[in-house]
């Protein structure tokens, strides 16, 4: 899932835009439209007589743990690393990463806490009440915390940032990055769903806010080199590029601070 950027950058003042309101709207609607499918794709995903039920469930715990905590310290660390190794394109990557993880995540969170959503597992009768909502209880119950899924939306942040750092710098090879990034993505979303943890209207919400705020926190940093948050951690690194060689990837930077 990509998050399509209109706004033009060099008029953008702001991080979040009118539009931006228009945009989540309708994929609330859609996620509600999801949501009617909920309880059957649930049970879909709990039938042990289906083969990838059971090839699910070996590899969901390995998966399941892709998630925030670790796409963030991940990122930071390759940030930290790639920052004393000078390589600033790569410290540019993984801090956008870690950032677009981090930002996706506290807002899943504020709108977990309110909504209160019950986990499939834990609706009675199991995997068939998808308008359950305990409202506030989000905030201290786990099982009340099933919308919008961190997973998904950690895993669409993390890909829409690959993805939008190679569309800005080498068009040409965009799909062949953003395939495999987003299909990767949408596995930990998956893994919950196995688990019993997450509707399918879950990971499609947390797919969207994963995806904004990773194209948006690209877009956002490079057309505003000056932030404070920039020159801090990134200095300048607009003169970025990668190319494809019959060897591989070919990647060049220059930087200032």
């Amino acid at each position: 899932m990509t998050y399509a950027q209109s706004v033009d950058s060099a008029t953008q003042k702001t991080f979040f835009v009118p539009r931006d309101g228009v945009i989540a709207a309708a994929f609330l609607g859609a996620s509600v439209g999801l949501s009617v499918f909920d309880s059957r794709i649930a049970h879909f995903f709990q039938d042990t007589s289906l083969t990838h039920v059971r090839a699910g469930r070996v590899v969901d715990g390995a998966f399941s743990r892709v998630n925030e905590t670790t796409l963030t310290v991940g990122g930071l660390a390759v940030y930290g690393i790639a920052k004393l190794a000078k390589h600033e394109t790569v410290a540019d990557i993984a801090f956008h990463t870690a950032l677009s993880v981090a930002g996706a995540s506290i807002t899943a969170q504020v709108i977990r806490g309110p909504l209160g959503r019950v986990r499939p597992q834990n609706t009675t009768p199991k995997f068939d009440n998808q308008y359950d909502f305990e409202f506030m209880k989000g905030f201290s119950h786990f099982e009340n915390r099933a919308f919008p899924s961190i997973h998904s939306s950690s895993g669409f942040a993390a890909a829409s940032v690959i993805a939008a750092e190679t569309k800005r710098r080498n068009p040409a090879i965009f799909w062949y990055v953003a395939v495999p990034a987003y299909a990767f993505a949408l596995t930990p979303g998956l893994a919950r769903m196995y688990l019993g943890q997450h509707w399918a209207s879950d990971i499609f919400a947390g797919a969207f806010l994963g995806s904004f705020y990773g194209w948006r926190i690209v877009q956002y940093s490079h057309s505003h080199p000056t932030t404070r948050i920039d020159r801090i951690f990134l200095g300048s690194v607009d003169h970025t590029n990668i190319q494809s060689t019959s060897n591989g990837l070919s990647i060049g930077w220059s930087g200032k601070f």
